[in-house]
């Protein structure tokens, strides 16, 4: 059963919607919208219906508000049929999901709403303004910041080219996730993306891994493909690039040069045409000159970079990011809570947010909504 906020002009019409409704929906009614918030910081609504001739504040100005701290929030327009609805309504084309006249249909109404709340992604490409194909780049990557927009940019620009890519950014900025898009908007989406963190690459084991093997190469050693063999016409995406040795990323160089390689223990040349993503978190530059990673490799990977900023950088962003991670437990940031977090300086990035509201929503147990006492920040 979901949960319903419903801002009413008239108790007749929330009485009449919580009977019609109580099958499907739990309503709650005020009649004053400027109660919207603090009923907002206190329980957490599945979506908002709010009446353009409620009492209150002129309803514009405070959907904006609402808006501005909860942007995902599902929020439908009623109005009854005396107003000009296509004019009010104008003003929040970015803001709200749905507009009703009243009276209405509750088949109609319901049936509606349930479509467009199952397809959750039309609240993200309608708070954008977007087209759907460009959909992905806002799901996945989350904000409104001049900083992510210009990721965005680069995501587009270097997918419509075949060079290597190198990724610079702290440990949970979202390094991965801009590979994976840049694999998605490329011609490369119909193969494989496979992404490969090298701190997990066995020394003894790379070559198997990387290049694949042939029966007796070695002890226990079977035929199969390695992992230049499945990136074929697709993407692999290499996560602490500078853990791979000086003696692999010989190999490497040698693949990335003339797209041919052979199998651990086989004569037979094999050849794989895929695109190399790189992520690092250590200035390349600088381990070149220590002679910890090879100049031809550096030069070969640093056609196209981008830094990926690091969360203290677009702070503006941690709401919208920390709704979308509490919307599936249906709990809410108090703004006082959000005031909290934007103090924060985040070392572990998005990926040190997202486990914080973890805690946090395990701190405040049944409360629908997290005060600063539940984070331990």
């Amino acid at each position: 059963m979901l949960s319903v906020l419903f801002v009413a002009a008239f108790s007749t019409d929330a009485e009449k919607l919580a009977c019609v409704s109580k099958k499907v929906w739990s309503v709650d009614y005020i009649l004053d919208n400027r109660a919207v918030l603090s009923c907002l910081e206190e329980k957490a609504y599945d979506f908002l219906l709010f009446d353009f001739e409620a009492g209150g504040e002129y309803p514009p100005n405070i959907i904006k508000e609402i808006y501005g701290q909860y942007p995902i929030l599902p929020i439908f327009l009623l109005s009854h049929q005396h107003c000009n609805f296509v004019e009010k309504a104008a003003f929040a084309t970015n803001m709200i999901l749905g507009c009703f006249s009243i009276p209405y249909e509750f088949n109609i109404l319901h049936n509606t709403i349930q479509n467009t709340l199952e397809g959750k992604i039309i609240r993200i490409i309608d708070m954008y303004d977007i087209d759907p194909v460009t959909a992905p780049l806002y799901t996945k990557l989350q904000g409104q910041s001049v900083e992510i927009q210009m990721v965005r940019n680069f995501i587009l620009q270097t997918a419509q080219q075949h060079s290597h890519v190198l990724l610079y950014g702290e440990s949970g900025s979202g390094k991965e996730v801009v590979a994976s898009l840049i694999h998605y908007y490329s011609k490369n989406r119909p193969g494989k993306y496979l992404p490969i963190n090298t701190t997990c690459i066995a020394e003894d084991l790379a070559e198997s891994l990387l290049f694949g093997s042939c029966k007796g190469a070695y002890t226990g050693a079977i035929d199969k493909e390695g992992l230049f063999s499945e990136a074929d016409q697709g993407t692999l995406f290499f996560d602490e690039i500078e853990n791979l040795t000086l003696n692999l990323q010989a190999k490497l160089l040698r693949v990335l040069e003339t797209h041919e390689y052979y199998k651990l223990g086989g004569t037979q040349k094999h050849s794989s045409d895929f695109r190399l993503i790189c992520a690092t978190n250590c200035d390349l530059q600088e381990m070149v000159d220590q002679g910890l990673f090879r100049l031809d490799l550096f030069y070969r990977l640093d056609v196209a970079h981008l830094i990926v900023p690091p969360l203290r950088q677009h702070k503006e962003d941690i709401g919208v990011l920390a709704y979308n991670y509490l919307k599936q437990t249906r709990k809410h940031l108090s703004r006082e809570a959000l005031s909290l977090l934007c103090k924060h300086n985040w070392p572990g990035n998005v990926r040190e947010l997202f486990n914080c509201l973890e805690r946090a929503v395990f701190a405040a147990k049944a409360s629908p909504v997290l005060f600063p006492q539940h984070f331990d920040i």
